[in-house]
């Protein structure tokens, strides 16, 4: 197992799959003593964490009966300093989104700097985006997003140039709401978008800020 802080808010985690693939059905993720995620995969993003500290992690198999494996190895990694760097290149531009959950809800109210409004798609649906207009080409690095109760649990993180071509930036099946300070190689793009494949509740999606960080 390894763990890699990516932010001041988010270490990434990986690991090699279980020898035993016979029964295993996913894996049980422990910060300390503590269990804090559940992915039927072999990777998996702890967010929401405190800046400039360290963690310490270890994972287990689950079979379909329930019973865990011993624990891996224990990976430690320590936090950034979390401290923000550059200009929020998504303040205050244009946004579209796939739906709206009504009035008061539009896909601006992610990218107007206000963490008290919000866009938020309609409800019971998986498959719905969001993506700011950058006003031109930006080389970007970083999206950091601010969940509402409804959040991704599957979404993408893409760059275009023409919003019909789409490259991969960022993704994730493993999301749990809050705050996601997301760094990645940087992309080129003028318009950046968060696709969404899997809701984390009943509900749909919905963002009180969506920033965009690169140069």
């Amino acid at each position: 197992m390894t763990a890699t802080a990516v932010s001041g808010s988010q270490i990434n985690l990986s690991w090699t799959a279980s020898t035993d693939n016979v029964g295993v059905t996913g894996y049980r993720v422990f910060r300390g003593s503590t269990q804090v995620g559940t992915p039927s995969g072999t990777t998996y993003s702890d967010t929401g964490l405190t800046a400039s500290t360290a963690y310490s992690y270890t994972v287990k198999a689950i079979d379909a009966a329930g019973n865990l494996s011993p624990n891996s190895n224990t990976a430690t990694a320590t936090t950034t300093s979390g401290t923000s760097t550059g200009t929020n290149l998504a303040l205050n531009k244009t946004a579209v989104a796939s739906s709206i959950e009504g009035t008061g809800y539009e896909a601006n109210k992610a990218t107007d700097g206000n963490s008290s409004t919000r866009w938020a798609s309609n409800e019971g649906s998986n498959n719905e985006w969001i993506y700011v207009d950058l006003g031109s080409t930006k080389s970007v690095n970083r999206v950091k997003l601010n969940w509402e109760a409804a959040y991704g649990k599957s979404y993408k993180i893409q760059v275009s140039n023409n919003t019909s071509t789409w490259t991969d930036a960022y993704s994730t099946t493993t999301g749990d709401g809050g705050i996601d300070d997301l760094t990645f190689a940087a992309k080129s793009g003028q318009y950046v978008r968060v696709l969404c494949s899997a809701r984390g509740t009943a509900y749909g999606y919905s963002l009180y800020d969506f920033e965009v960080y690169g140069s």
